[in-house]
Formats: structure tokens, C-alpha cells, sequence
């Protein structure tokens, strides 16, 4: 103010008339100013972490007649399985090859979530491919301490660490493959040679 008043000293009237009008002007009352509220910060999305590569499967093949020609116990038969809660899934007719007009019967059986398939004959029932996933049946029990055992012994020191190993007999006509999850057999698929 102490400007304005010396501004209309110096320069006359007008400045004056100014000065006072600039006052006036700014003891009047005034509309509230508008006030943008800051917007809130948009976080960018940040991509999801790429998981570390896995390390590398390691899968190993070995030969022996004893553990690819049996690696049940004892004989598992489609009555026993049947008997023991087991359920028919599938019922196929086939040509047998050697005897003419002969039908057989590939029969897969559900058993505590394993499945085996027979090829049947009037005379027997061949097993001819099983996969295991459950071990809590006496022959899932008897089945991984036999292949967890020869793997230990026999194969381990061979063949280092496996994640899967395929174990064939000599003809390479039967074929026991397992999955191995630390260190304990984790699932077992079983082919038979059926002829």
C-alpha cells in the first residue's frame, strides 16, 4: 500500500485512482476457488514373476529280465480285482490271430483308481498293461517297495538321479516305467508282451 500511496505522488491521479481500485478489488469478497483434488496415483500392473526355469528332467533306460517279467508278487487275476471292488470299464471283442473264428476280450478293470487291461481267452486272462497310481492296495504296496528297492540298488548308483526310469528285459518285449518324485516311485505303467 506504502506503492501505491508513493506511485501517486510521483506520477499523479490516475496511479491513485488504480492503486485504490486494486484495493477495493481485493477486500471484496471472493468466490471460492476451485481446487483440483490430486488424482490418485495409477499403479502400473506389474507382470507376474517368471518362475526359474525347471531344472531339466532326467529320464534313464535299463535293462533286466527279473523286474520287466515280473514285477508283481504274485499273479493279479480279474476275479481277485473284481472281488476286491474293482469295476469293468471297457469290454472289447477281438479277433484272436492264431485260432480262426475265435473272439476274445481286451477287458479294462478300474481298482482304486489303477487300471489294468487283460486280453481274455477261453483259457486265461493275460495281463497286458497296467498303470499305478495308487499304492494303497497290497499290490501297489508290494509293487513300489520291490521297485523302490532294485532302484536304490541297482540303478541309482548307475544312473545318477532319474525322474523317470523305463526298465525293459532282455527282448525288449516287456516294459515296466516309473516316475519317481523325491526319490520314492510315484507312478508305474507295466506292458506285457501279449501275442
Amino acid at each position: 500500500m506504502l506503492f501505491l500511496l508513493t506511485s501517486a505522488a510521483k506520477h499523479g491521479g490516475q496511479t491513485l485512482t488504480l492503486g485504490l481500485s486494486l484495493l477495493l478489488s481485493s477486500c471484496q469478497e471472493k468466490a471460492p476457488a476451485v481446487v483440483e483434488q490430486p488424482k490418485p496415483a495409477v499403479e502400473k500392473p506389474i507382470p507376474p514373476a517368471t518362475p526359474a526355469p525347471a531344472a531339466p528332467r532326467v529320464a534313464c533306460t535299463l535293462v533286466d529280465d527279473a523286474v520287466a517279467e515280473e514285477p508283481f508278487e504274485q499273479e493279479i487275476t480279474t476275479e481277485e480285482l473284481l472281488a476286491d471292488g474293482g469295476t469293468v470299464e471297457k469290454r472289447t471283442p477281438v479277433k484272436n490271430r492264431h485260432v480262426e473264428g475265435q473272439v476274445d476280450t481286451l477287458i479294462t478293470i478300474r481298482h482304486h483308481h489303477n487300471r489294468f487291461e487283460y486280453y481274455q481267452t477261453p483259457e486265461k486272462d493275460l495281463l497286458q498293461q497296467v498303470t499305478i497310481t495308487d499304492f494303497s492296495p497290497i499290490y501297489g504296496k508290494q509293487l513300489r517297495t520291490k521297485l523302490g528297492a532294485a532302484y536304490k540298488a541297482r540303478y541309482a548308483k548307475k544312473t545318477g538321479r532319474c525322474d523317470s526310469l523305463r526298465i525293459g528285459d532282455t527282448n525288449r518285449l516287456n516294459t515296466v516305467a516309473l516316475t519317481m518324485r523325491n526319490g520314492q516311485v510315484n507312478a508305474v505303467q507295466i506292458e506285457y508282451y501279449v501275442d
